[in-house]
């Protein structure tokens, strides 16, 4: 019973921990790119550094969730193992802080992308990443 019990509650406790809701207003970017990787350099090395350093460092400073996925089936199903996708979960209207209404870079992003640059000068020595996105906004 008291294996039960503490089932039930981890149970409980878990949902509760990752179980999300998206507001109304939040931005929901989905970034597919394909890489071509330098000399002497694999998928995965890339992979790691991109979604476990360059990642963590651009969410800490644009403050937004960045997701790995993958494409399963339609438009945007994974065709090769070059190929990659990030998901961006930004709160509402967080994004506007960073860009302009016209998508480019204010100021501030652009002070944030130059405190980014090392992390972005690494990723392009592992290999080039030529991407499309579609942002969506919550309704």
């Amino acid at each position: 019973m008291k294996k039960i019990l503490l089932l039930n509650a981890m149970l409980l406790l878990s949902t509760c921990m990752f179980a999300q809701t998206l507001k109304k207003g939040s931005l929901l970017g989905l970034h597919k790119g394909t890489v071509t990787l330098s000399p002497n350099v694999t998928m995965e090395q890339f992979k790691k550094y991109y979604f476990t350093v360059y990642a963590a460092e651009f969410a800490k400073l644009f403050k937004v969730k960045m997701v790995e996925v993958a494409g399963v089936r339609g438009v945007d199903a994974k065709k090769n193992e070059n190929e990659i996708g990030v998901f961006y979960i930004f709160e509402p209207k967080a994004r506007d802080n960073f860009f302009g209404a016209d998508g480019k870079l204010n100021q501030l992003g652009t002070d944030l992308f130059a405190k980014l640059k090392p992390y972005s000068d690494e990723v392009a020595k592992l290999g080039k990443v030529n991407t499309s996105f579609t942002d969506w906004e919550i309704q």
